[in-house]
């Protein structure tokens, strides 16, 4: 697959790089991850992500979401990366937790369109917060809150333990992946980490370098069960 250039990364240009894929998996949800990375590896500058990515990125990242009927994201990274609810237009935010006690802020915990993702046998969340209680001993059943959003489209928006723990389930179907033209060093995690995944090869679908250097990457994960 030849690489395509472009000046810059337009409006037109992200939408197509997006465009739904022709399966879905047939049970579940179609999982598809957007991270961000610098040329050595690293996920995150000062903390945060945000920090790496230029206007491309968040123009790709821009279109996932309205492509998506479902954000799921974890709580802490959602709170790092000072999320806000999306909005009566905008596609239904999971924000998943091990325990109700998080550093989100409580306007986007109550607002409607926000469902905090906890375990079963975790405390009672604050009055007024909508949650879904998946899965036992203080972790939330992933495969099960994929299983619930079937037929839907979900942006999973990271962090990299929970894009970690649903790849190593088999559970993400599509990456998109930006490559910011940096070499940052220091002890930023990886844009996924965690449990190892199937080892099996993916399929890079497409690739774009703009003018500014950056690298916008699509793989693909074939698996027998999507139709």
């Amino acid at each position: 697959m030849a690489f395509t250039v472009v000046p810059e990364l337009t409006d037109e240009v992200a939408r197509r790089h997006v465009a739904a894929p022709a399966v879905r998996p047939a049970d579940r949800a179609l999982v598809r991850l957007s991270m961000v990375s610098s040329a050595d590896g690293a996920s995150e500058l000062s903390g945060v992500s945000g920090g790496l990515g230029g206007a491309g990125d968040r123009l790709v990242f821009a279109h996932l979401r309205r492509a998506a009927d479902a954000v799921v994201v974890g709580v802490r990274t959602a709170a790092a990366e000072h999320y806000r609810p999306t909005g009566p237009e905008g596609p239904h935010l999971y924000l998943v937790a091990s325990r109700p006690e998080t550093d989100a802020p409580l306007d986007l915990l109550g607002a409607p369109g926000v469902t905090l993702v906890l375990p079963e046998d975790a405390g009672p969340a604050g009055e007024g917060i909508a949650t879904w209680r998946l899965g036992q001993g203080g972790r939330v059943d992933l495969g099960a809150l994929v299983g619930q959003l079937a037929g839907q489209t979900v942006a999973l928006e990271g962090g990299p333990t929970l894009a970690g723990l649903l790849a190593a389930q088999g559970l993400v179907d599509e990456l998109f992946l930006t490559l910011a033209p940096r070499v940052v060093g220091g002890s930023s995690p990886r844009v996924v980490h965690g449990a190892e995944s199937p080892p099996g090869p993916w399929s890079l679908e497409q690739g774009l370098v703009d003018g500014e250097g950056f690298v916008y990457l699509r793989y693909h994960r074939p698996e027998p069960h999507l139709v």
